[in-house]
């Protein structure tokens, strides 16, 4: 059999194409390779990303809903605050009123009295319409008045005092029965009468005879000098 001659030629040309063919194939399974490679870093970061995606959603909802839960609680307690203000607006003129009798209270308090409630009595607003106390820290100065004010009314309280009549001054013993009136007399007896409150302060009146003596054999009762009994003493109400 006869072959027909291939030019060499044509058989290099071949050769080349052939390498480059290989080549070809060669970049494409690398590039293939890589691919691989790549999509399974896409694939890893991908999660990773929806995972980070996930938790943003779920901390941008638990931040929705506190918000929520803040604005209501703000809501709240902002209401309470004005129920508590529309309570001491009403209660006012009330605590007003009563500022406005313990003042009138005071000035037939005796002197003893106001002065161990001058603390007290000095914190009583002038004007309660501008006063900066607060609602409380008024009503605690009420009642702290009060309460000693009703515990000084409730007994007879004993002091000994100076008072002083025309140019003489006299040590007396004081017998307050509670804010009615009170019995008083000297050591020796010459200056002894009563007091009464009356509306600009207390006032003294001296006595003379069986009503002197019968006020300073009460106040020597008082003081367990002489035994108890019955006697009947001169007072007046104002």
């Amino acid at each position: 059999m006869a072959f027909a001659s291939t030019p060499a030629s044509s058989v290099s040309g071949a050769r080349d194409i052939y390498k480059e063919y290989i080549e070809v194939r060669k970049l494409i399974g690398e590039e293939a390779n890589n691919w691989e490679t790549q999509k399974v870093s896409l694939g890893d970061m991908i999660s990773v990303l929806k995972t980070e995606i996930t938790q943003i959603e779920e901390a941008m909802s638990e931040l929705k809903k506190s918000s929520t839960t803040a604005d209501q609680k703000r809501a709240e307690l902002a209401a309470k605050l004005e129920a508590g203000r529309a309570t001491s607006t009403a209660f006012d003129p009330q605590l007003a009123k009563y500022e406005a009798s313990v003042k009138a209270l005071s000035a037939r308090m005796p002197d003893m009295l106001k002065r161990e409630l001058q603390p007290l009595l000095v914190r009583l607003p002038d004007d309660p319409s501008a006063t900066r106390l607060s609602y409380s820290q008024r009503m605690q100065t009420l009642i702290g008045i009060m309460a000693q004010t009703d515990k000084f009314n409730s007994d007879l309280k004993y002091i000994s005092e100076v008072k002083t009549v025309g140019t003489e001054s006299f040590e007396v013993q004081t017998i307050y029965l509670g804010l009615a009136a009170a019995l008083f007399t000297d050591a020796a007896g010459k200056y002894t009468g009563y007091g009464y409150p009356t509306n600009d302060g207390w006032k003294w009146e001296t006595v003379t005879g069986p009503d002197a003596l019968s006020i300073t054999l009460a106040v020597d009762i008082y003081l367990s000098r002489k035994a108890p009994a019955f006697v009947s003493v001169p007072i007046k109400v104002d």
